[in-house]
This record gives structure tokens, sequence and C-alpha cells, in this order.
């Protein structure tokens, strides 16, 4: 019987690795194909078509986090059978093609203020990528609910892959700002349809009003959070252009984009996860382990994001220029210094990449909005404060930011959801000794062979994989419990 549960136990851990490593490739091929569009439709369309992408772009984004709400958060947390979420689905699709429709009437009316009829076209394009993309939302939520990470993964794949096509060989063809559109609705077209292949669940109709009210008011919890969290995002943004201009704009957001990039590998996946694990720590136990199985799965996840997340980031500060140097040009040499300080800065969100999740499976999803608006607040005014200064003074107000939100989570967690950060924190300690000998490792690589006059893109890979071999190497001897835990969910069998 032990063996057995043993046995259970190594391949249950082998489908978690092997899901997580899945949708780590899934945003790697993301990021991949966002970057790769990006760089074509910039070069093809010029500044001022792209800034009118970019408008429309942002746009249909509010649009979609008003139509999506809170459904797949709802679903995810859900802790019963079937009925539930395809009742919530048909909701979301409904919610999409009103949102949508809105959209629409609005693009058909935008012509009064002067709008030309290609702006229209697009508008109206977007308009029908938010009825899908809030559909593929609450379908990706239902994928996450039955476990299927794989499964949602390939679905974002292929998507990517399906709108890079169409983006880059419309664009070539002549389609210009209407590729980008095209690329959309393709790629999400393509997620939504194998989405229902995966979870062979239709839309049900049948909802109560009490689990209708019930809905309500988790979904518009998480909706006001997410909100806030979105304005918050392009705060830094506006408040640059308007009081540095669009240079330090455009120094700025490419900083931001590049850490941003290599951010959402790991907080993706890893958010994606925490609702699975901490889903599974909460109702596979009896009632009187659940606080300490709950427990017990937050310290785990911090720890594996933290050992995940930290190498990328240190090594965005210590190669920060060869990095801009390999992808860019010298003339955006000024934005080096930027990533390096935004690093720190999402190093220090890491932490709350489990916000969300943990609220909502320990029912206390509630707290979510007070919180995020202080965030808001705080952030728009040391922002405020930092800009009359200059850009390099708000990249170090979003450290300061960032500190003080983790501050603010670890009490947060501690208060609502009984997290004890002592163990969190003494989990950490064994990746430390690991991470400062794959820093030595990455600066003296810097430091002895940059004389040897190596390509800027080939010293960034080259003395990240040094750097990480040693890192790796490093776990395996000064934290071999946690090396075990990780090769065993990759195939080996654990140890003891």
């Amino acid at each position: 019987m032990q063996q057995e549960t043993h046995d259970t136990a190594v391949s249950g851990s082998r489908k978690v690795m092997g899901d997580t490593a899945l949708t780590v490739v899934e945003r790697v091929i993301s990021q991949i194909a966002q970057f790769t569009v990006f760089v074509v439709a910039a070069r093809i369309l010029g500044p001022a078509d792209f800034g009118v992408f970019a408008l429309v772009s942002a746009s249909a984004i509010l649009l979609l986090r008003v139509a999506e709400v809170g459904w797949a958060p709802y679903i995810m947390s859900h802790d019963g059978d079937s009925t539930v979420p395809r009742q919530v689905l048909l909701i979301a699709i409904f919610t999409g093609i009103i949102i949508g429709l809105l959209g629409i009437l609005g693009a058909i009316s935008s012509p009064i203020f002067g709008t030309s009829p290609e702006f229209v076209t697009l508008m109206i394009l977007f308009s029908v990528w938010v009825m899908l993309a809030t559909a593929s939302q609450a379908q990706k939520g239902v994928m996450i609910w039955q476990q299927k990470m794989k499964s949602s993964a390939i679905c974002e794949i292929a998507g990517e892959i399906v709108g890079l096509v169409v983006a880059v060989s419309s664009l070539f063809a002549g389609w210009g700002l209407l590729s980008l559109a095209f690329a959309r609705l393709a790629a999400q077209t393509t997620h939504l349809l194998l989405s229902f292949f995966f979870t062979r669940l239709t839309p049900q109709t049948g909802m109560t009003r009490s689990l209708m009210r019930d809905l309500w008011v988790f979904s518009s919890q998480i909706f006001v959070s997410r909100m806030l969290i979105n304005i918050r995002l392009y705060t830094a943004t506006f408040i640059i252009g308007g009081f540095l201009g669009p240079a330090a704009v455009g120094f700025f957001r490419a900083a931001d984009r590049l850490v941003s990039a290599a951010g959402e590998v790991i907080a993706v996946p890893g958010q994606l996860l925490a609702w699975t694990l901490l889903r599974k720590a909460r109702d596979e136990g009896d009632e009187t382990g659940r606080a300490e199985r709950v427990n017990a799965q937050v310290s785990h996840h911090i720890k594996f994001l933290f050992c995940a997340g930290a190498p990328i980031f240190i090594w965005m500060m210590v190669m920060s220029d060869e990095l801009i140097g390999g992808l860019l040009s010298d003339e955006w040499a000024p934005a080096a210094p930027l990533v390096a300080i935004l690093a720190v800065s999402r190093l220090l969100f890491t932490f709350g990449i489990v916000t969300e999740p943990l609220m909502s499976i320990v029912g206390q999803a509630k707290r979510l909005p007070a919180f995020t608006l202080a965030v808001l607040i705080l952030s728009v005014i040391l922002t405020l404060i930092s800009v009359n200064f200059d850009v390099y003074a708000v990249a170090w107000a979003q450290v300061g930011i960032a500190a003080l939100v983790t501050l603010a989570t670890m009490w947060l967690f501690r208060t609502y959801a009984g997290v004890d950060w002592g163990r969190v924190l003494t989990e950490l300690r064994g990746v430390l000794l690991p991470l400062a000998c794959g820093v030595i490792a990455l600066v003296a690589c810097d430091i002895l062979l940059m004389p040897l006059g190596i390509p800027d893109l080939i010293e960034v890979l080259a003395f990240g994989l040094v750097a990480v071999l040693i890192y790796a190497i490093a776990i395996r001897i000064f934290d071999a419990p946690f090396w075990r835990q990780l090769m065993s969910g990759f195939g080996r069998r654990a140890a003891g």
C-alpha cells in the first residue's frame, strides 16, 4: 500500500512538472511569435500606423477585460461536477457577444469624430475578436479546472503559430493595419476550436438564482482587481509621456517589454499551476488538515517560482547592455539601465504571482479589490513624484513600489490565508547559495571574456547558459531534497 501511494505521488509529480514544462514552452513560443510580428509590423507600417494599431488594440483589451469579468477564475475555483463550468461558459459567450456588439456600434458611430474608414474596419474586427476571446478565456478556465494544462498550452501554441503566419503573410501582401487584426482573429479562432475539442463540454442553461448571485459577487471582485491592475500597468507610461515626452516613453516601454516578456515565461505558467495545485491541496484530504496542506503548497510554489525566476532577472540585470545592443541598436542604449532596474522590480513581484489563486481558493477574493486599489494609489503617487527627475527615477520608483507591495502581500497572505512566512523564507534559504554561485559565474564570464569582442547576442546566450549550468549543479549539491523533488517530476524516481 505504501509503495502504491508512493508511485501515485511520483506519477502526480511527473504530470505536474510535465504540464509546467509545456506551459513554459508555450510562453516562450508566444513571446517569440509576438516579438517577430512586432519587428515586421514596425518596419512595414511605420510609427503613425503602428500608433493607430496600438490605440485600437488597447481599447479592445479594455473591452475584453469588461467582457470576461471573472468567469474563468470562478470556473477554476469550482469544486463540483461539470454543470457549473458549462453554465458559466454559456454566460461568458453571451457576455462576449454583447460587449462585442457594443464595440461594433461604437466603431460604426466613430466617423462623426473624423475617423477614417480603415480605422472603423479595424475597430469592427477587434470587436469580433473580443467576442471570440471572451469565450476562449472561459474555455481556458475549463481546461485548467479539468487539469488539462497541456491541452491549454497546445491551444495557445497553435493559436500563436497561426497568428504569426497570418500576420506576416498579410503584411507582405499589403494589407497594412488590417493584417494585425486578421492575425488576432485567426489565432483566437484556432484556440477556441481546439479548446472545445479538448474539453468536450458544451454550454448549458439552467443556472439558479442563488448560483448566479454567487457568480456575480465572486466575478465582480476579480473584475475590479484585474481592471485596477491593468490601469496600474499603464500608469507609468502615461505619466512619462505627459512629463518627459515620447522619447522617454520609447526607452521605458522597450525596457519594460523585454522584462515583461521574460516575466511572463514565469508568471503565466506559475499562476495557472497555482490554481491547479492550491485547489488540489484544498480539496484532497479532510477538513482539519486543509490549512496545513494549502500552507505547505504555497511554500513549495513560491520557492519554485523564485528558483525559476531569479536567475532570469539577475541575468537581465548583469547583461542588460549586451541584451539591448544585440536585440536593438546603439540608439536604444539608454534603455539598458532601465532593463536592469525594472528586472529588480519584476523579481520582487514574483511573490505576488499566487495572490489571485490563493485568495480565491481560500474564499477571500473579496479582499483583492481594496488591496489592488491601494497598490494603484501607491503606484500613482510614487510615479508622479519620481517623474520630476528623469525616466530612471521612475524606474527606481517601480522598484520601491514592488518592495512595498511585497511587504503588503506578505501581510495579506498571513492575515487572510494563514500563510506562515517563516516557513516560506526557510525553504527559500536553500536556493540562495546556488544562486550566488550562478551569479558569480555570470559576472566572471562577463568580466574575463568581454575583451574577446564576442558579439552581444552570443555573449548573452553563452554566458547565461554557463551560469544556469553552475546554478543547477549548485542546487544538486547544496539543496539535494529540492533537486530530488524536481527530478521526480521529470521522470526520475523520487529518492526516499
